[in-house]
């Protein structure tokens, strides 16, 4: 039972190898990990964009089209899932973890040493399908580990890494461009994702953990063999190539699409509209370096996203354990969607404040207010729509989610 007196969700077994039933600290540390993975790779997505002027230059290409270098990334980031998911639900997170991570710290490497705009795109490309793997297997990884009571709060703090990862990648791109140059915006990302993913390797074990009854009839796994992966994770699934299509079939229920659709545009416009204009605009409106565009984009990016993460989570399980209670202890997991009605409103008034001190060539500090209230709202709607789509639908809904949303971040930029 949880704190409330409500039946556990999903219930755990009696094997102490079950994540469900691990130390809270080691389910800390697996949290910590896989977050910081999610936030490095929004990190190597956007700490390249403060430099966009010089990398411009570089490249022999206009503002709009070096924005490519960020959406291309995002949006191969979104179809990753698509395509990886389904293998990590058969042969576990842990391989598919490490491989495409390895994969992408390479891409990511290569990017820096590019010399002309069509194989920057390229690698950006593989470095999105490799390295945004994390962005769209992370929740899975929650769901692995924690109750339905618990998952709004760590949902929301594996949800805050990943944005965060994109907010605080410009405070430091401007300053990297600045000291050493923009070819080391790819390089330090690609280190520093290098060194967590060794520490990754020595550390987290398996989460997918199968309870059905061929599963529970195996002899049990030690942690070492875990560790090595000597034997698939899920013994009665098979790949199949219906599971590849699977989020699609979902697209005619309304409450997959409304959801969707409703956070894809927040966050295209409340945080990737911001990311991929900043350069061009702070620069022609305030006359601002690279560091300065950094600052202005990262702080109130960052702060508006804490703040509403300090409201988001501890609401959204609030909500859905006071409406469960209510119904006698059935949870339905359209009560996440409550939580999430500040962000309808907060995100579009952020975005138009932005927009109109923009236009008005406001004091920038207007322009930090509206963007700061933006990612409020945002950041609300991701932990609310995330736990929701933990909850609802295993992870297909969740693949929908992540391939919606970055496929407009490719619409934004060609309506500029």
């Amino acid at each position: 039972m949880d704190p409330r007196g409500l039946p556990l969700s999903p219930q755990p077994s009696n094997d102490p190898k079950d994540p469900l039933n691990w130390n809270r600290w080691l389910k800390l540390m697996v949290l910590a990990e896989v977050s910081l993975f999610s936030f490095l790779a929004l990190f190597s997505a956007s700490l390249i964009t403060p430099a966009f002027v010089p990398l411009s230059l570089f490249l022999h290409k206009d503002l709009v089209t070096t924005a490519y270098v960020t959406s291309t990334f995002i949006l191969l980031a979104g179809m990753s899932a698509i395509f990886w998911n389904p293998i990590a639900n058969v042969y576990g997170r842990r391989p598919v973890y490490i491989g495409t991570v390895a994969v992408a710290v390479a891409m990511c490497g290569s990017s820096g040493a590019a010399k002309n705009y069509g194989t920057l795109i390229a690698l950006r490309c593989l470095n999105g399908f490799f390295g945004g793997v994390p962005l769209g297997l992370g929740s899975a990884t929650v769901c692995d580990m924690y109750f339905a009571h618990e998952r709004g709060f760590y949902m929301g703090i594996y949800t805050i890494s990943f944005l965060t990862g994109g907010h605080i990648a410009p405070l430091i791109g401007g300053y990297i461009e600045k000291n050493l140059s923009w070819h080391w915006c790819f390089y330090v990302p690609s280190i520093i994702t290098g060194g967590v993913l060794v520490i990754f390797i020595l550390t987290v074990p398996e989460t997918l953990y199968s309870r059905t009854p061929a599963a529970v009839a195996r002899p049990s796994q030690s942690w070492m063999s875990n560790m090595l992966m000597k034997r698939r994770a899920h013994p009665t699934r098979r790949v199949r190539a219906i599971d590849f299509f699977r989020p699609f079939q979902m697209m005619m229920y309304p409450s997959v699409v409304l959801p969707t659709w409703c956070y894809s545009l927040c966050f295209a416009y409340g945080s990737i509209l911001f990311i991929i204009t900043s350069a061009n605009l702070f620069r022609q409106i305030y006359h601002f370096e690279p560091q300065q565009t950094g600052l202005l984009l990262g702080i109130p990016i960052t702060v508006g996203s804490i703040i509403g993460e300090l409201f988001a989570g501890g609401v959204s399980d609030w909500i859905s354990e006071r409406r469960a209670l209510k119904r006698g202890g059935e949870r339905c997991p359209e009560d996440r969607l409550l939580g999430i009605i500040p962000s309808v409103l907060l995100t579009p008034l952020g975005i138009i404040i932005e927009g109109v001190c923009l236009e008005n060539r406001t004091h920038w500090i207007g322009v930090a207010m509206g963007i700061a209230i933006a990612s409020f709202g945002l950041q609300v709607m991701t932990t609310g729509v995330y736990t929701y789509t933990a909850e609802a639908s295993d992870s297909y809904l969740n693949l929908l989610l992540h391939l919606s949303r970055y496929a407009l971040t490719m619409y934004v930029p060609l309506v500029l």
